[in-house]
C-alpha cells in the first residue's frame, strides 16, 4: 500500500462558486483533506463528495480563512438494522472516482486550494 497526495487550485466565479476535482481514478481509502483558503471569503461553504457515486465525504459551512485539515470518516453500521454505530468510524473507500469539491459563497473571483491524501491499494 502506498500513500498518495494530490491538490488542485480553486478559483471562484463572479457569483462566488467553484467546482473542482481531486485526482483521477482514485482507488483506495481517503485519509485526509487539507484546505488552503487563500483569498476565498470567510463565509465560503464546501461540499465534498465522490464524483460518480455521490458518496458524501464532508460538508463545511463558513470554512473561514485559516488553513484547515480534516480526517473524514464514515459511520459504521450495524448488521441487524443498518443503524449507525456512533462510536465507530471507517475510512471512506474510493474506487475509480475523483473527489468533487463544490464551493459556494466564496466571494467573486477568489482563489485557494485543496489537497487530498489517500492510501492506495
Amino acid at each position: 500500500m502506498l500513500l498518495h497526495k494530490t491538490s488542485v487550485d480553486i478559483t471562484t466565479d463572479a457569483g462566488g462558486a467553484a467546482t473542482v476535482y481531486l485526482g483521477s481514478n482514485i482507488r483506495g481509502k481517503l485519509l485526509s483533506l487539507r484546505y488552503y483558503p487563500g483569498t476565498i471569503a470567510t463565509g465560503g461553504d464546501l461540499t465534498i463528495t465522490l464524483e460518480t457515486s455521490g458518496t458524501p465525504v464532508l460538508t463545511v459551512t463558513n470554512a473561514g480563512t485559516a488553513n484547515l485539515s480534516w480526517y473524514p470518516r464514515a459511520s459504521a453500521n450495524q448488521v441487524a438494522d443498518a443503524a449507525a454505530i456512533t462510536d465507530s468510524a471507517e475510512y471512506i473507500p474510493i474506487v475509480d472516482e475523483r473527489i468533487k469539491v463544490v464551493v459556494a459563497q466564496g466571494g467573486a473571483t477568489k482563489t485557494g486550494s485543496i489537497e487530498a491524501t489517500w492510501l492506495a491499494h
